[in-house]
């Protein structure tokens, strides 16, 4: 059913009984749907304005008691949203431009009432048009209103989510920092570690809450030691769940943990077989060292990670350990490798660094990397100093060199001394592996610088 059309309420303030049926006979002759009504003292329009409530007022501007301008105060005051229209027949142009000025619709002279059924449309589509703008403003306010109290809403369910989260990644970083050693051992076992005949250090910098870095030390036998430190590709939580995985690696290929070559082949092996069912690649370098106090030994396999550095006591040089040795892939690209295990010669006093690549790819502000030239400066430069100092010294060398800038890395960084031989403790006996007919280990060879 076609709803009827709104009555359009009419207030007209005219003194002259002739003068308004001449106006209502006009309005009434375009079929305009109207309720129509008229004072002419200022009593009767003010209580009409409040009673009646107009949709439009038409007014006379000469009336007896007064006129057309009071009656526009009046009207701005009560109601300035109605339409009010001038209809007069004695109002000079400038009165009329003032009235226009203070806020009146239109100005129509009497003898001119043809011009008042489009002053009438005009008037009221500006008011519909004027009362869509402001429904649709409060209609945005409220839609504003509404929006902004599910942000609050959503931002609540957000930041309590991130607090869980914080606390999950809190707890993940605890647990990880567990899994980091918190003590070293000791050779010969259980005497302190000051009077061990391997003593150890480190430093270990995350970039996050979790990192991407891992490392281990743990006794082999009574006179070895190994050394496990690792660099998972990328950073936070992936990267961390994966350094979760190779040390539970470690642990379960425990049987294989005198022979660095197997280890990381056999390890290769297991993250293969989980890193191929991820959509995307994953991988993680490692290097693995095994020093043997009673012989005097290092062995060591690598699978695609920064070579080690060998600082000699007696000579005060520092060598890059398996430089130009076939070093194996990073863990978990390529399936069905062997790494190859090498060995070299050590001597009392001698030290050997292991780290991730974020030691010395830490930058500064210019976006210049820390580089491995001032790595080997920085040690040579403190190879005098106590081991937990050299270690200190590395580690506030790269901090210096970044200033505010934040480590774009995780960093880890493994010293290990060997200050003294023990030959009277039995050795740990290697299994030897044969391919193509040759012991698996190889004597290692050393750059100089």
């Amino acid at each position: 059913m076609k709803t009827p059309p709104k009555k359009l309420r009419i207030l007209s303030l005219e003194d002259s009984p002739f003068d308004a049926e001449l106006i209502l006979n006009t309005l009434q002759e375009c079929e305009l749907v109207m309720a129509w009504t008229r004072v002419d003292n200022r009593v009767d329009y003010e209580n009409t304005i409040h009673n009646f409530q107009p949709d439009l007022i038409l007014a006379d501007y000469k009336l007896p008691s007064f006129n057309g301008a009071q009656a526009l105060e009046i009207t701005k005051n009560l109601c300035p949203d109605v339409p009010f229209i001038v209809i007069s027949g004695c109002v000079g142009e400038e009165t009329a431009v003032e009235l226009l000025k203070n806020g009146a619709t239109d100005f129509i002279l009497k003898d001119r009432l043809g011009r008042l059924v489009p002053a009438v449309h005009r008037a009221i589509m500006e008011v519909e048009s004027r009362n869509a703008c402001r429904q649709a403003e409060r209609d945005l306010h409220e839609l504003n209103g509404q929006l902004e109290h599910r942000v609050v809403e959503r931002s609540n369910e957000l930041r309590a989510k991130n607090a869980i989260m914080e606390e999950d990644l809190e707890m993940a970083r605890e647990l990880q920092m567990a899994f980091l050693p918190s003590h070293f051992p000791t050779i010969p076992q259980g005497v302190p570690e000051a009077e061990s005949a391997l003593k150890f250090s480190s430093f270990f910098h995350p970039t996050s809450l979790v990192s991407g870095d891992f490392y281990n030390i743990v006794r082999i036998s009574d006179s070895s030691v190994g050394i496990f430190i690792c660099d998972v590709m990328g950073h936070g939580v992936r990267a961390a769940l994966v350094t979760a995985i190779m040390r539970a690696l470690e642990a379960q290929l425990g049987d294989v943990a005198g022979d660095p070559g197997t280890l990381l082949t056999q390890m290769n092996h297991q993250l293969r077989g989980i890193f191929r069912q991820l959509e995307t690649t994953v991988f993680a370098t490692a290097c693995y060292v095994i020093v043997d106090v009673a012989t005097g030994r290092l062995t060591y396999a690598n699978a695609g990670h920064p070579d080690p550095l060998l600082v000699r006591k007696a000579t005060g040089k520092i060598e890059m350990i398996g430089i130009g040795q076939k070093h194996g892939p990073a863990l978990g690209l390529i399936k069905n490798i062997s790494y190859d295990s090498y060995d070299l010669k050590l001597n009392e006093g001698d030290r050997v660094l292991l780290f991730t690549d974020g030691l010395f790819e830490v930058e500064n502000a210019q976006e210049e990397s820390f580089g491995r030239s001032r790595l080997r400066n920085v040690i040579r430069q403190s190879a005098s100093l106590p081991l937990t100092k050299l270690i200190q010294n590395v580690s506030s060398e790269i901090e210096n060199f970044a200033k505010d800038k934040a480590f774009t890395d995780d960093v880890c960084l493994v010293g290990m001394e060997i200050s003294r031989l023990e030959p009277n403790i039995t050795p740990i006996t290697h299994h030897r592996l044969l391919i193509s007919g040759e012991p698996l280990y190889r004597r290692g060879r050393v750059t100089c610088e």
